[in-house]
């Protein structure tokens, strides 16, 4: 029988601790929450609009003295999707729970923190790789042998294309990025601010002739990443944004692809494109965690003891999250090479 371990740490700490890893984490490696922010609810599920072209009705003049007309409601429709749990326990080895006998704090605590940290960084990186998936396919699609399930949130299929050639085998790269550009700008009526892409792609742009660089003897050189950028300010295109990032799974986003999307924000912050929502677990209103019910939403952690010969001790990392789209059209994806 499992049961709340507190000798070394209380839940409440231990959260803490688990939520300032969590973004220490993300901010090292990268994350697409800058364009997904997270959000905390005090929820199960997420309610939000999805749809809507992003322009309004323009107003009417009236005559004076007339009642003013009523403006339409922006188009779209209201979807609840269920936040699904997303958790890992972190194991205290037997050697280990030799050493927290005469351990000092400092070492016991640490010991907690690092079985507690392996648990909070392989959340993150299927939190990640879920928020790469809505970015590329419009969908949040989870396919687990003990867990299925998919979320469409409505991208227009003119929102996700193949360059017509490809530009490792000679396509016109200003080209593309201009009409893709026009067309991200007539279905949403506002500019992307990021261009979105991988290190593979950013060579074969910088090594495009489009982008050499002249020098004053009539030479030129290839372009560097600076360059490029240079050139499609220029053109009134967004800048390069390099995303590499990887887990145990192989890259969060295809090395082949490149996105347009809105100006990156805080990773906690607002952007209309969606958010990544963290609800409210079971588990954190427990009332033997002790955690404060306005801090209950969000990622918990604690650890447990159970029983037996040797005993086991277990630190819990556990979440509701899921990435959503509220309008999928401010997401643009190209393959292009």
């Amino acid at each position: 029988m499992a049961r709340l371990w507190t000798d070394v740490i209380d839940p409440q700490t231990l959260t803490g601790y688990t939520r300032r890893s969590l973004a220490e984490y993300e901010a090292d490696k990268g994350s697409l929450a800058r364009w997904l922010p997270n959000r905390e609810i005090a929820e199960m599920s997420a309610r939000f609009m999805v749809g809507g072209s992003g322009l309004v009705e323009e107003a009417r003049y009236r005559s004076f003295d007339a009642e003013p007309e009523f403006g339409k409601q922006p188009e779209g429709k209201r979807v609840t999707v269920d936040l699904p749990p997303l958790s890992q326990q972190g194991i205290i080895s037997e050697r280990d729970q030799l050493r927290l006998r005469s351990a000092d704090n400092d070492i016991r605590t640490r010991i907690l923190a690092d079985a507690t940290r392996y648990a909070v960084r392989a959340v993150a990186d299927r939190s990640e790789r879920q928020r790469g998936t809505v970015l590329v396919t419009g969908q949040a699609n989870i396919a687990q042998d003990n867990y299925a399930d998919t979320a469409d949130f409505g991208r227009d299929p003119s929102m996700s294309v193949t360059a017509g050639t490809l530009w490792n085998a000679g396509g016109d790269v200003l080209a593309d990025l201009e009409a893709w550009y026009d067309h991200y700008v007539d279905v949403n009526g506002v500019a992307p601010g990021s261009l979105v892409t991988s290190t593979r792609v950013a060579r074969i742009l910088a090594a495009n002739d489009s982008f050499a660089v002249q020098l004053v003897n009539g030479a030129s050189r290839p372009a560097g990443l600076n360059d490029v950028n240079t050139v499609l300010a220029g053109l009134g295109l967004p800048p390069i944004t390099i995303y590499d990032r990887r887990t145990s799974n192989g890259r969060i986003i295809p090395d082949d692809r490149l996105l347009l999307l809105p100006a990156a924000v805080d990773p906690n912050g607002e952007s209309e494109l969606g958010a990544t929502f963290w609800g409210q677990t079971l588990a954190s209103s427990e009332p033997e965690w002790n955690i404060a019910p306005s801090e209950q939403p969000g990622i918990v952690a604690a650890a447990f003891t159970h029983e037996g010969i040797p005993p086991i001790r277990h630190t819990f990392v556990d979440s509701l999250t899921l990435p959503v789209g509220a309008n999928m059209n401010l997401s643009f994806v190209a393959k292009v090479l």
